[in-house]
């Protein structure tokens, strides 16, 4: 099967050899070390969807990146164990070892840097020094007025105590608010990374992802990246290679192939150690202070999906290995649960999903103009610019009349202008449209029926789900109502274009050279009608995870609670493995790492006490 379009055996055809067989290479993903066979570099990865400028030639030694693994260590005793390596866990390790303590990393796998290596790499760092810099005025209050709303709209009340937040909740955010630039600042005064600040296409300051609201006020520049050797943004690789780097510098071990098992407690209740599966058996680390969990969520862990996420979702875009480890084993010593059926979100491609599921399938953005989205019925329902993990929840719509999810899945639907002008961005083919997940029809009759005709081929992993009988005139209806709207400008129904972040975020440019676009910048280039002949492209969405982010509740030192509220000595979480601070929300470009670094921070700081 075709590792990009999922195109099965006789789909291939035999290549004469007009290519010496001695030219094709091997290319490397830096970020999943995925190897690709081929003349020349695949535009992404097509196991995790990196940008081919993260692919490396094997065959050039210059072009391997130096992996700056860390060392391991014999020792099974420290003050500090942190378990998992991605920005969290080296967070809390870096910050843990500079304030005198020793530290051991465990990672269940043998990849060090866990979602994160995996990820945009940014992070959402509210009045950081780059937005002091340029004079932008990021207040305190109304930064966390904005979190608040954002994550708790059905409890915000701006006149209430906390803006109506229970204590607890409110305390994270607040945590999160007045700590996240000193740690940032933290760990670039040491030197592990340099940060630059996100400029877009337009020239601008990137905004968040909820910048219609209120409360936001408009607010740019809060997403940071790490610099790259060139002097511009870097992804989650190198991210996550400056904190090898300077842990391999500075001597924090990191001991891959150590699965946690268990949590130990004395009799006191304090937490002094872990119970570790490794390849020469089960081996039991002690921690003197702290032992620190980073470990990722739970989208790999099948049970844990299917019971604690609300709606029909299918798989997700974090590390393999992350199957939720951390929520039996803290729920074992009495540790309070919340946000379980949270995630970040986004769409997935259906199809390549199913065809590998541990690939990041996951559509971030919906490129093009001449496109729209419709449910079983052909109709609309939803912003199709609007960021990707709001976008991924309005799958979990239930109607009580007819007892169904009626978007379960949505249809991606373009001309052939979008999908040549974006080839290769993801959902579009690299070939034209031609992978094996676009569905094509020359009218729009003919596109029905074979979506139709998909769906039935997908019946075993759909359940009940299939296409309305209205769905071709439903289709055909939306059609002519999205092209009405595109030729005035103004889409009266999810009011796409309306707002900074669909205009900048979620429109990017077209990646075919020498376009010029948009025509112009009078008009809301997030609309364009739809060709009125074919042929027309469709793709299966369904929705998915970057990481769940629900498990044990911490409090604003990151100390993991009882279900009395009361710290757990000794036992500490940041990152997906716990009950998000954000609980549902997406603050912005960067909302899961920037949390987690904090958090991370904060646990190696307070153990340090």
């Amino acid at each position: 099967m075709c590792p990009v379009c999922g195109a099965t055996a006789d789909k291939f055809v035999k290549v004469e050899d007009e290519v010496e067989k001695s030219e094709e290479k091997r290319w490397q993903c830096t970020v999943c070390l995925y190897i690709h066979e081929a003349v020349e570099p695949p535009i992404f990865c097509p196991r995790c969807w990196a940008p081919q400028d993260l692919i490396v030639d094997m065959s050039n030694p210059k072009t391997i990146p130096d992996p700056n693994r860390p060392d391991t260590t014999d020792k099974t005793e420290a003050d500090v164990l942190v378990v998992g390596t991605g920005a969290a866990a080296f967070a809390a390790a870096i910050t843990a070892a500079n304030e005198g303590m020793s530290v051991i990393m465990l990672e269940k796998s043998g990849i060090i840097g866990g979602t994160t290596r995996r990820s945009g790499g940014g992070f959402w760092i509210p009045m950081n020094r780059h937005q002091k810099a340029k004079g932008i005025n990021d207040n305190r209050e109304d930064a966390i007025k904005y979190m608040c709303r954002q994550s708790y709209p059905q409890l915000y009340n701006e006149d209430l105590d906390n803006y109506g937040l229970p204590e607890n909740e409110y305390k994270l955010i607040e945590a999160f608010c007045d700590n996240a630039n000193a740690a940032v600042e933290f760990l670039e005064g040491l030197g592990v990374f340099e940060t630059i600040e996100d400029i877009n296409w337009l020239g601008r300051n990137q905004v968040d992802y909820q910048d219609k609201l209120e409360e936001n006020k408009g607010i740019r520049g809060r997403i940071l990246f790490t610099k790259n050797e060139q002097g511009g943004v870097g992804y989650g690789v190198v991210l996550m290679e400056s904190f090898k780097k300077y842990a391999k510098k500075h001597g924090i071990p990191v001991n891959t192939h150590h699965q946690v098992k268990k949590i130990l407690r004395n009799e006191e209740g304090r937490v002094y150690g872990l119970e570790v599966k490794t390849k020469d058996g089960i081996k039991t680390f002690k921690a003197r202070k702290a032992v620190i969990f980073g470990s990722g969520g739970y989208t790999h862990n099948e049970y844990l999906m299917r019971h604690f996420q609300r709606g029909p979702i299918y798989g997700g875009c974090s590390a393999p290995e992350c199957t939720g480890d951390f929520i039996p084993m803290a729920s074992q010593i009495g540790a309070k649960l919340g946000n379980m059926q949270g995630a970040f979100r986004a769409q997935c491609l259906f199809e390549s999903k199913l065809a590998n599921p541990y690939a990041a399938n996951n559509c971030f953005f919906i490129p093009g103009d001449s496109m729209f989205q419709v449910n079983k019925y052909g109709k609309r329902v939803v912003n199709e610019k609007r960021n990707y993990n709001d976008r991924g929840m309005v799958h979990f719509v239930w109607d009580p009349n007819k007892g169904e999810w009626p978007n379960q899945f949505l249809f991606l639907i373009a001309d052939k202008r979008t999908v040549e002008l974006w080839e290769g961005f993801p959902p579009y083919a690299t070939t034209g449209g031609d992978a094996k997940y676009l569905i094509k029809g020359n009218t729009l009759d003919e596109l029905a029926e074979n979506i139709k005709k998909r769906l039935e081929k997908l019946a075993p992993y759909i359940g009940s789900y299939r296409l309305d009988e209205s769905f071709a005139d439903g289709l055909k209806e939306t059609f002519k109502r999205f092209n009405e709207f595109a030729k005035t400008g103004k889409d009266l129904d999810f009011h796409r274009g309306d707002h900074d972040y669909d205009l900048e975020w979620g429109s990017p440019k077209p990646t075919k050279p020498g376009v010029e676009w948009p025509e112009s910048m009078d008009k809301n280039y997030t609309l364009y009608p739809l060709s009125e002949e074919g042929p027309y492209y469709a793709a299966i969405l369904g929705s998915s995870t970057l990481d769940t982010n629900g498990g044990p509740v911490i409090n604003e030192n990151a100390q993991v609670l009882d279900w009395d509220n009361k710290p757990i000595e000794g036992l500490y979480g940041a990152g997906n493995c716990i009950a998000a601070p954000s609980a549902n929300a997406y603050w912005g470009g960067g909302g899961t790492i920037g949390p987690a670094m904090t958090f991370g921070y904060l646990a190696a700081k307070h153990a340090a006490k």
